[in-house]
């Protein structure tokens, strides 16, 4: 795992963090419900809410299995993020823009994320782009941030589109430069 980015994934959540318990006196929270629980949950249900942090997964995954259907290795910062820890998504500004930084909720948020993943990798093969993948929404529904496989750099992408820009040469430093924000 690379430990750089742990360290800076960290931080963005412990800026999360600080920004709701001096924003709203709280865990950050989300609305709860019953069939899609998460190992981050703290606390008790109140009203519709249940408040959440970031919790270090105890057992070590990986993405083998995407590697291996499409023949691909995967470059190790698109492992080092979704692979570590549990964490609902992150609303974020970056360069001023919101976005919201995809975090893994629970095992079954896991596996909805690696179908995802194929089903973008074989659409990038299919339009002949070089391979990226997602990891940031953003407000506009036809724009994400991405790693570009091949080099680890952080760019914006137009979907079924060429690359518009990169925005950081490595995750670590495009997580560093993110703020959080509560929506």
């Amino acid at each position: 795992m690379n430990t750089d980015i742990q360290t800076e994934l960290l931080a963005l959540q412990a800026r999360h963090l600080k920004l709701w318990e001096a924003e709203k006196g709280t865990l950050p929270t989300q609305t709860f419900d019953a069939e899609w629980l998460s190992p981050c949950q703290v606390g008790e249900v109140l009203g519709d809410q249940i408040t959440w942090k970031a919790q270090e997964r105890t057992q070590q995954v990986d993405l083998k299995n995407i590697e291996d259907a499409l023949e691909i290795k995967l470059h190790p910062a698109i492992e080092a993020l979704f692979c570590s820890n549990y964490c609902d998504h992150i609303p974020c500004e970056f360069d001023g823009h919101p976005i919201e930084l995809i975090q893994v909720w629970n095992d079954q948020d896991f596996l909805g994320l690696q179908e995802n993943m194929i089903a973008h990798f074989m659409m990038q093969k299919r339009l002949k782009k070089p391979a990226s993948m997602f990891i940031a929404t953003c407000s506009d529904e036809m724009q994400v941030i991405s790693i570009l496989n091949e080099t680890g750099q952080v760019q914006l992408e137009t979907l079924g589109k060429k690359q518009e820009a990169v925005l950081a040469e490595s995750l670590e430093e495009f997580l560093s430069k993110l703020n959080p924000i509560i929506l």
